[in-house]
């Protein structure tokens, strides 16, 4: 039991490591980091004074010399002005200027942390990112708690503005350190934080309910709903404090999220000093637990009222809080002196959670900037209070440990990353059956979809703007596939691959369906004055082989087919003759009975990598309802001219074409034949179907 604990100790001290901040020193707003080495030391925390411009946006900061300073991280509360001290409320721009060095190969990144107010973040005059939205204003003013990572421009010269605004908080500023760093080393540690939350309050949350069944079982075991109820007041603080991982799986307003944190802090005490009280009703006071239960219903109560008013507490309720713990040492130290149960390792346990809620609360105060500790004091805790119940909960604590040791294996597999729609055509019923050499032969059809000029149009985005751009496209997109009975087997850049196993109309009906809802995309586009997209889509039916590609550490599904590779040419055909869709013959013939869509063939196209040419056929219901119909309407005459052209009769193609034309302006399609009969009538030996 002893080695269980220590490994416990050493695997929470493991979470919370993370590589050491340097401390930039800016003075006076300026700070020369040329000679910095971000190899050696990664992280830079941007301290020290930055300048202030109070009530000031940061298009409308005009520096001079006598421009105020405020240290960084810290309150705006009671910073002396020429007309008083101003409080918490209002707006106000931090600015810095920082020299780089001129051989920075990495992409370098700003982390802020959360802050209890809403910010955003400048570079050079532009807005990079933040949280919420910050206003001159309570009208213009959103806020939101969660922490931000902005890539930054190329350059050696640097100017950061942070603008923050408050009008909720008793305190208005920047509390957390701002860091620079490399943009993977920020996104890591940020990642990293949040799983080590996620973890802690995922232990947390299964052993209060381990011992809310165990009360259920043994209810005169009372010290156990004890432990649940405490328990479960640090897994709501958990998730509502730091990194808020609350919000990245709900979305809850600061309003509710702010309650969250305050509540879990006001109840936090009185449930572990009634869990104490559980086990040494000898040797604690009914009567002290009692102030405590009614100090935090009244601070509950203090909950209904504006976050100004109720934030106050956090000046007052740590004095509470010390002298509930102090009381608890008493106690406990009575218990210790009359040899009660595990009196001496409850007290120690007791000791961790203390250091780690003072922690807490100096670190929310911005008297000390660390982290968050408590959360991972009060999971050792807990396990010390396993020991002390015996037989049956040792016994338990071994389930626990298999259960995280099956969540390891879990994550492991998940590491290797194969859709949950392989393992089905694969015929593996768990994720963590799948090994190198898995593989099935399949005939499914395979569809591809890409955004036409993609590149061209990217490079007009900001990187943000291209991530927000594909999830709006993908997630648009992505639903269609499945609901017609497919799944997308990978993301290509912009491009989309998908598989349909059962039957070739799905995949058709898919792209149709596509074609429409970017239609739709494209009007809600043009509304906000965005540039429209055309995706063209190609579609192939064949036999493929569905497996699983790579080495053990890392494995991924896969298809393997030309099948596939001809489905991607064919998609690339698109651009050629400017369809919308554009399927294989095979497709057509295996669709042809239940197609249900209207339809022209193209001709024969030579596919790179194939010796021999493949005939393709468009499907004319990808284009707008009424071009659509325009093209049925003369699909017979276009059917009259392909065949001329196909004779190697010109003159009748040029005329038919030409007559096509004369009705549809826009028919790419009989535009490119038109030219090819014009050029073979010059040049009669050119292969006329390449």
């Amino acid at each position: 039991m002893k080695k269980l604990f220590l490994i416990l100790i050493l695997f929470h001290l493991s979470c919370l490591s993370e590589e050491r901040n340097v401390k930039a020193e800016i003075v006076k707003g300026f700070s020369d980091l040329s000679n910095h080495s971000f190899t050696n030391q990664p992280f830079v925390v941007l301290n020290g004074e930055w300048k202030f411009f109070w009530n000031t946006a940061p298009n409308q900061i005009k520096e001079t010399d006598s421009d105020l300073f405020l240290n960084l991280p810290g309150h705006w509360n009671g910073y002396k002005m020429p007309y008083g001290s101003i409080g918490g409320f209002g707006h106000a721009s931090f600015r810095t200027k920082l020299k780089l060095a001129d051989n920075l190969s990495e992409t370098m990144a700003l982390t802020v942390h959360e802050q209890d107010t809403a910010y955003a973040i400048y570079v050079n005059g532009k807005l990079l990112g933040g949280s919420g939205f910050p206003g001159s204003n309570p009208n213009e003013y959103k806020p939101e708690v969660k922490s931000t990572i902005v890539v930054l421009p190329q350059t050696t010269d640097l100017t950061i503005d942070i603008y923050v605004a408050n009008y909720e908080h008793r305190k208005g500023g920047i509390w957390t350190d701002i860091v620079l760093s490399t943009y993977t080393k920020g996104e890591s540690r940020i990642t990293k934080r949040k799983i080590n939350e996620t973890m802690l309050s995922s232990v947390l949350a299964f052993v209060g309910l381990f011992f809310l069944v165990m009360y259920f079982y043994n209810r005169d075991g009372k010290h156990t709903i004890g432990i649940f109820l405490f328990s479960m007041a640090v897994f709501l603080r958990t998730i509502s404090t730091g990194e808020r991982i609350l919000i990245e799986f709900v979305d809850v307003p600061y309003w509710i999220l702010l309650r969250l944190e305050y509540i879990s802090w006001f109840w936090s005490a009185p449930l572990l000093y009634h869990y104490f009280y559980t086990i040494f009703p000898e040797d604690f006071s009914k009567r002290m637990g009692t102030f405590f239960y009614v100090l935090s219903s009244i601070l509950t109560l203090g909950l209904l009222l504006p976050p100004v008013y109720f934030t106050e507490t956090a000046s007052i309720y740590p004095i509470a809080f010390v002298a509930n713990g102090v009381f608890v040492f008493v106690y406990l130290h009575r218990a210790y002196k009359k040899n009660r149960m595990e009196s001496k390792l409850l007290s120690f346990g007791m000791f961790l959670v203390l250091v780690g809620a003072t922690n807490d609360v100096l670190h929310a105060e911005s008297i000390i900037h660390t982290m968050y500790i408590a959360p991972a004091t009060v999971v050792v805790f807990v396990f010390l209070q396993v020991i002390t119940f015996g037989r049956i909960v040792r016994q338990n604590i071994t389930k626990t440990l298999e259960f995280a040791h099956e969540q390891k294996q879990l994550s492991t597999s998940f590491s290797r990353f194969v859709p949950t729609e392989f393992l089905f055509h694969l015929g593996k019923a768990d994720i963590r059956h799948v090994d190198l050499g898995d593989q099935v032969q399949k005939r499914m059809t395979i569809l591809f979809a890409d955004i036409r000029s993609f590149t061209e149009f990217s490079e007009t985005l900001t990187p943000k703007e291209n991530f927000d751009f594909l999830n709006s496209y993908l997630q648009r997109v992505g639903p269609i596939i499945r609901h017609n009975n497919g799944f997308i087997d990978k993301f290509i850049g912009d491009a989309v691959m998908a598989l349909f196993p059962y039957d070739v109309n799905d995949a058709v009906k898919a792209a149709v369906e596509m074609q429409e809802a970017i239609r739709i995309y494209n009007g809600h586009r043009s509304n906000c004055s965005y540039i429209p997209i055309e995706v063209g889509i190609g579609i192939h039916t064949g036999n493929l082989t569905l497996g699983i590609l790579g080495e053990h550490k890392r494995m991924e599904g896969t298809v393997i087919s030309d099948a596939v590779n001809l489905a991607s040419r064919i998609e690339g055909i698109t651009k050629l003759f400017s369809s919308r869709i554009v399927i294989s013959a095979d497709t057509f013939i295996e669709a042809s009975d239940g197609l249900g869509y209207h339809y022209r063939l193209l001709d024969r196209v030579a596919i790179k990598g194939k010796t021999e040419s493949v005939f393709v056929v468009e499907v004319l219901d990808g284009y707008e309802p009424e071009k659509a119909a325009r093209f049925v309407a003369t699909k017979d005459d276009y059917t009259l001219a392909l065949d001329a052209f196909r004779r190697e009769d010109f003159e009748e193609a040029i005329d038919g074409f030409s007559k096509l034309l004369d009705t549809n302006p826009d028919d790419s399609v009989s535009r490119l034949f038109l030219d090819r009969c014009h050029e073979a009538k010059t040049k009669p030996k050119m292969e006329l179907g390449s």
